[in-house]
């Protein structure tokens, strides 16, 4: 029996005494947005190319997200997707390159006993993604390796800024994760699956800049972007849990009869600018 939205816990990884290890990762997070914002009153959010997202086409593998996630979204895959989006947010140099330690990383993903399981979970994570020509990794002997962000797709290209390579006049081929999801600890709280599905929302709507709900189904989900109707599911009540989005079912009379049903989706970006640490008092 297919399971229901409402029967699936909203984060199996996530408890009441995770509340230090959240408190841990609020302050790694503020640490390193005071380096990145250099005094500067806005801090960047994170800007993640649209291929990174999407399929190129129906009969593709799946994308480059789903790759790193994983099709079931695992806790490897989670680790994974984490930290690759946090290196994009926090390497914005010359050569997008950053030489901060594993315990630092692991404290700002939330991970429990970030200084040793964690670290190792870090060091995992960094592996993939170099093999999966994510990264390229520079070893320095006594010291933390140099890490340098490659492009988004996974095939070992220099990265660039999404925005250096849009035309004038022409549509983003980028869409951006808020920098509040590291600066009030959301990454630490929610799983990758939520993650995931939330930059499928804000590709579907513009970064939240629709005003109308977005209406997303299971199958166009499936088809575009290669997450599962169960992973989807599981993803929705996480994010539905913690108030960032609210969902309502419509079902819709097609031609000679025949039913349909979409998902109405609403988005509370406003939800960000509070930590989901309140949710557990």
């Amino acid at each position: 029996m297919k399971p229901q939205l409402d029967d699936l816990p909203p984060n199996p990884y996530l408890s009441t005494d995770d509340q230090r290890q959240l408190e841990l990762a609020q302050s790694a997070s503020a640490n390193l947005a005071q380096r990145l914002s250099r005094g500067n009153r806005n801090l960047r959010d994170c800007p993640i190319r649209t291929e990174f997202l999407r399929r190129n086409s129906e009969r593709d593998a799946v994308p480059p997200m789903m790759l790193m996630l994983g099709s079931g979204g695992g806790r490897g895959g989670d680790v994974r997707l984490k930290l690759y989006l946090s290196l994009l947010w926090a390497s914005p140099g010359g050569k997008h390159d950053t030489e901060f330690v594993a315990t630092d990383w692991a404290q700002l993903l939330g991970l429990p006993r970030y200084s040793t399981n964690g670290k190792r979970r870090v060091y995992e994570a960094l592996s993939w993604l170099a093999t999966h020509r994510f990264i390229e990794k520079q070893e320095r002997p006594g010291r933390p390796s140099t890490v340098i962000v490659l492009h988004e797709s996974g095939l070992g290209a220099p990265y660039a800024k999404p925005s250096s390579r849009t035309a004038k006049g022409k549509a983003p081929t980028y869409r951006r994760l808020q920098s509040s999801w590291w600066t009030n600890a959301w990454l630490a709280a929610m799983s990758g699956r939520a993650l995931a599905f939330w930059l499928v929302l804000m590709d579907e709507s513009n970064n939240g800049a629709k005003a109308d709900a977005v209406w997303l189904s299971e199958g166009q989900t499936s088809k575009k972007y290669a997450i599962s109707p169960y992973l989807r599911q599981r993803a929705m009540r996480e994010l539905k849990h913690y108030g960032l989005i609210t969902a309502r079912r419509e079902f819709t009379r097609e031609a000679f009869g025949v039913k349909s049903s979409r998902t109405r989706i609403s988005i509370h970006l406003d939800e960000l600018d509070r930590s989901p640490i309140a949710r557990l008092e």
